[in-house]
């Protein structure tokens, strides 16, 4: 009996000492519950008038980094340019002229001229140098006055009346009675006076132009001599009574005219 009612005792022990701890386990319970949703905060807060506020850097943090901020704006953008915009300009209604924006002062022409450095001048070149006047053509003058009796025949072969045989005809004969003036066709230089006995006074003349002239049939003493210039219509001597290898056509000059190669060419041409 006495073992069980030991045992009895003990469990009747075990059993309150449970409940005790079970009790102060439900009574801490209930008081931090209390404290965390009904117990009023430090000066009279609520949880309501807590802000909440993430987590920042520190203030001296934040300072630099809005500075960067600013120096890295600065750097890449654009400085700002005035513009006038048709709002900003004033109502000139009234009578009143607006004052335009200045605008900056342009040198005038004769600043800027004076600005330039002078060139050099270079010295005036004669006038013939940039400007070449037009060659003018020799003058040309009709050895003597009077009509044409033979013409000049070239390469073909004409009957000679005096002479009685068929050659060409190298100059050209006109007719003039004796004593006629005759004129130098060009300027030039008498190159050779002689006496021929088929042709009379013989005068050659070596033309400006590169030709050469000889007159036949002239009288004698002729008015040139040889090495002597003479210009376009200076007498050079008169027609002779006859040109003894050509007698049958009567008195006439017979003018024989080369190019510079010494070919015989038609004077009239």
């Amino acid at each position: 009996m006495r073992k069980y009612g030991k045992r009895t005792a003990e469990r009747t022990a075990e059993e309150r000492g449970f409940y005790i701890i079970l009790i102060l386990c439900v009574a801490a319970i209930a008081i931090s519950g209390y404290v965390l949703f009904f117990a009023p905060l430090s000066g009279g807060a609520s949880m309501e008038d807590v802000e909440y506020t993430p987590d920042l850097p520190h203030r001296e943090n934040r300072a630099q980094t809005a500075a960067s901020i600013t120096e890295q704006q600065e750097s890449t953008s654009t400085p700002p340019v005035d513009t006038v915009l048709p709002e900003d300009i004033p109502d000139t209604s009234d009578g009143q002229t607006a004052t335009a924006a200045p605008q900056p002062q342009q040198p005038s022409t004769q600043q800027q001229t004076a600005a330039q450095p002078e060139e050099p001048t270079s010295p005036a070149q004669p006038q013939q140098e940039h400007e070449q006047q037009p060659t003018a053509a020799p003058a040309w003058v009709k050895p003597v006055k009077g009509e044409i009796a033979q013409e000049f025949s070239g390469d073909k072969l004409v009957y000679q009346k005096t002479l009685g045989d068929w050659r060409v005809h190298a100059g050209t004969d006109y007719l003039a009675p004796s004593g006629t003036r005759v004129y130098a066709v060009s300027d030039g230089e008498v190159t050779d006076v002689v006496s021929d006995s088929l042709w009379g006074v013989c005068v050659t003349i070596k033309l400006e132009n590169g030709q050469t002239a000889i007159y036949r049939g002239l009288s004698e003493n002729p008015k040139v001599k040889k090495d002597s210039t003479v210009k376009a219509g200076d007498v050079i001597g008169s027609v002779a009574n006859v040109v003894p290898a050509e007698a049958d056509t009567g008195a006439h000059l017979h003018l024989e005219l080369k190019d510079k190669d010494g070919k015989s060419i038609n004077p009239e041409q």
